[in-house]
């Protein structure tokens, strides 16, 4: 009965698939050895296991759930099903590669926006050209990046998960001046216009003058840009990049 049989161990080493793995195989149904020695208990396996063991490991990679994997790939007949597993691999595969090249995306753009930040010194000025950004928004009632503002900055971030928005990791605060009338928000920029969406605030594309600032007043932030000689300004503080926990500093943009 031995004979041409594989040892659980030949098998491990034949796929790499390790022995403890096996055996768990063996404990949920998904692959019982092929003959089990009533004396020694050793469990023996065909060579052509050893694909079934190749199939395990191509879903295990796949992130399927042991679970299925017996439905996906055994027919009715217990013979092994190639192709609704290759269909299925294929596109689990294809959403593997959209997700990491979204994350890649991300990537590229950070990186794009920290070097950005980085073309100018603490020190100076410079103007940039934004694209069409939406912000979801909370009013603001604070004065300054306190205690308070912070707690603002989590129920916001609380009600864009509630609301399943697809939001960036960073907060800003949007400050916008209609001659003597100054409204605050804490915002938190959405990478999808949503129509639906209340407490949206649009700012569009065009030019910003933008500084730097180690500055949590917002009164003091404003007059950095008192040479902006507008009737109607919208001013945009978000974190920089490369801080210190300790020392953080600020990106400051105001509409031209």
């Amino acid at each position: 009965m031995k004979n041409n049989l594989l040892t659980i161990g030949e098998l491990a080493k034949r796929t790499g698939c390790s022995i403890k793995a096996l055996r768990y195989y063996d404990s949920i149904g998904l692959l019982p050895p092929t003959y089990i020695d009533p004396d020694s208990h050793y469990r023996y396996y065909t060579v052509e296991q050893a694909r079934m063991v190749e199939l395990i490991q191509i879903c295990i990679n796949l992130s399927i759930p042991l679970k299925e994997v017996k439905e996906l790939i055994l027919t009715k007949d217990q013979t092994l099903n190639y192709k609704q597993l290759i269909e299925y691999g294929k596109q689990m595969t294809e959403e593997k590669i959209a997700a990491l090249q979204e994350n890649l995306n991300v990537l590229n753009n950070l990186q794009q926006e920290i070097d950005r930040i980085n073309s100018y010194r603490d020190d100076e000025s410079k103007v940039f050209t934004f694209n069409e950004t939406y912000y979801y928004t909370l009013p603001l009632e604070e004065e300054e990046m306190n205690d308070h503002f912070y707690k603002r900055l989590e129920t916001m971030f609380n009600e864009c998960f509630h609301q399943n928005l697809s939001i960036k990791p960073d907060y800003s605060v949007i400050i916008q001046q209609n001659n003597e009338h100054v409204k605050k928000f804490v915002a938190c920029e959405i990478y999808q216009h949503d129509s639906p969406l209340p407490n949206l605030i649009k700012v569009n594309k065009g030019p910003f003058l933008c500084k730097k600032t180690d500055c949590f007043q917002f009164r003091e932030i404003c007059k950095l840009f008192s040479e902006i000689e507008a009737d109607t300004k919208t001013i945009i503080i978000s974190p920089g990049y490369n801080y210190s926990l300790s020392s953080p500093y600020f990106e400051v943009k105001c509409t031209l």
